[in-house]
């Protein structure tokens, strides 16, 4: 009898949509966008997991990013989803309605699972990964090791006022009307603050937004002295991490 490969669902939940991915060994077998057409409370949030699993017809694991502080597979707070959330016990949910094994772990760290490997001699080096999106996710890469948890993106900068995802994310861009230009200089002194406070060997950017990034990751290098990587999942980062969670 021939061995059935191990295809896991990650599921990335976002402040503007949801991305799921059905991940093997090998590649990415389906991907698919949820966008937010009844709210993003956990109801609906559920309903919408709930249906991919049907539609797809998956039986296997789960894995979830999510935009929020996981402490042992319990949701602490969803600053960009809602208070609804906090406390919010997501896998035991899922669980009740399927068989399915479900993880979950904050979006930015699941990230830096699927980025894990992408990089020549990231066993060796200490790499920050940001997921630049309706916030900024943070995670380390530390020789080969994850080590989750850091939620850089609400760090108040002294200079500014204001964290440093009210600065320069993907929502700011588009709530302030901010050119590419303008929004590259800001996240530059994003960069740079976090390059001045932790020292990192390299930075991974991943996010909707990494997938346009031949029109402004230059500009970017140009100006920080370290080296810029770009996700070579693009938005799916976060699922295809979410999915690592089970191993695949």
């Amino acid at each position: 009898m021939l061995h059935q490969e191990r295809v896991v669902l990650g599921v990335d939940i976002g402040g503007s949509s949801i991305k799921c991915c059905l991940l093997n060994s090998q590649e990415i077998v389906r991907h698919t966008t949820l966008q937010y057409e009844q709210g993003k409370d956990p109801d609906h949030v559920l309903e919408m997991v709930t249906s991919i699993l049907r539609s797809w017809n998956h039986g296997g694991p789960i894995g979830i990013g999510f935009p929020g502080l996981v402490v042992e597979n319990r949701i602490v707070d969803a600053p960009n989803l809602g208070r609804e959330w906090e406390d919010y016990d997501l896998p035991n949910n899922l669980m009740l309605r399927f068989k399915n094994q479900v993880s979950i772990i904050n979006d930015a760290d699941a990230a830096a699972l699927a980025m894990a490997r992408e990089t020549a001699g990231w066993e060796f080096e200490n790499i920050l990964c940001l997921t630049l999106g309706t916030g900024i996710g943070s995670a380390w890469l530390k020789q080969g090791n994850l080590d989750a948890g850091t939620e850089y993106g609400r760090m108040m900068h002294p200079d500014l006022n204001c964290s440093l995802e009210e600065w320069a994310s993907v929502r700011t861009m588009n709530q302030e009307n901010l050119s590419l230009k303008e929004w590259v200089t800001r996240l530059v002194t994003v960069l740079d603050f976090l390059l001045e406070q932790f020292k990192p060997d390299r930075f991974i950017l991943s996010g909707g937004i990494t997938t346009s990034s031949s029109e402004w990751v230059e500009l970017i290098q140009e100006r920080i002295t370290v080296p810029i990587v770009i996700s070579k999942y693009g938005d799916l980062t976060g699922a295809v991490g979410a999915a690592k969670l089970h191993s695949v």
